[in-house]
Parts: structure tokens; sequence; C-alpha cells
């Protein structure tokens, strides 16, 4: 029985105004059957309109529950909207926090060989200071140390531009 009813409700809500239109004109046929039953001949407008006021009230409530049909459909569209938001923003934020452990990870893991190696390399530096070829080799070894590091800085900084634009951006896009 339980379904019989759930049926009849999913043949009403995709079919409302039809289904509206066939009460309306069955009404309209059931009046006009009394009218033409009733067989007085010479009735005045105010006749007519008192034998189908119900239909014009039939009309009103059809264009009612239309609207509402509408609206709910419509409250149900932004739900869905605002929950796929919700996830996008939820996937980004799990996105970010797994950056920023990488970058932490990187952070430790990486920049303490290479203080170690730039220490060493300045030691280096201090122990032959007229040696060109050593020299070079240590500047290109300082070089390739300042370019991890500056690595290691842009991917930190490109996380916290993500969490700024995405924290900016999630009460926007719910809106």
């Amino acid at each position: 029985m339980q379904s019989f009813w759930k049926s009849i409700i999913s043949i009403l809500d995709k079919y409302s105004i039809l289904v509206a239109g066939v009460v309306i004109y069955g009404y309209y046929l059931l009046t006009s059957i009394d009218l033409i039953k009733a067989g007085t001949p010479h009735k005045g407008f105010l006749d007519y309109l008192l034998q189908f006021d119900s239909l014009i009230l039939l009309w009103i409530i059809a264009a009612v529950v239309i609207q509402l049909q509408r609206h709910r459909k419509q409250q149900k569209e932004e739900a869905e909207y605002r929950n796929k938001i919700q996830l996008e923003f939820e996937k980004q934020r799990i996105h970010l926090q797994l950056l920023d452990e990488i970058t932490t990870l990187l952070q430790d893991n990486v920049n303490n060989p290479l203080a170690l190696i730039s220490i060493t390399s300045h030691n280096i530096r201090k122990k032959f200071p007229a040696d060109s070829d050593i020299t070079g080799w240590l500047d290109r070894i300082d070089a390739s140390l300042q370019r991890i590091h500056s690595t290691i800085q842009d991917i930190k900084a490109f996380q916290t531009q993500k969490t700024i634009e995405t924290s900016d951006a999630a009460p926007k896009q719910l809106n």
C-alpha cells in the first residue's frame, strides 16, 4: 500500500500540470453537464459565473501548486549545489593538508642535510681560499643548495597561497 501511494505521489510530481488540467477540465465537464441538465433556457451571465465559480478557484490552486513544486525543485537543486561545493572544499582542504605535510617533511628531511653541506662548503672554502678549482666547485654546490632551498620555499609559499585562495573562495561559492 505504501508503494502505491509513493507511485501516485511520483506521478503527481512528474505530471502535475497534466493532472491539474485533467482535474480542471473534468470539473468543467461535470459542471457543463449539470448546466445542460438544469435546462433553464434563459440564464444570465451571473448564473454562468456562479455555475463555474469553482473552476476559477481550481485554476488558482493549480497555479499555486505548480509554483510550490518549482520552489521545492529550486531548493533541492540549491542544496545539491551546496553539497557539491562543500565536497569540493573538503577535497581541496585534504589536498592542501597533504601538501603541507609533504612540505614540512621536505623541510625537515632536506634542510638539515642542506645546512650540513652548506657548513662543510663554508669550512672547505676557509681551508682552500686560493684554489680556484675548489672555489668553483663550491660555488656550484652553494648555487645548487640555494636552488633546492628556494624550491622548498616556493612549495611552501604555493601551499600558503592555495590555502588563502581556498578559504576566500569557499564562502563566495556557497552564496
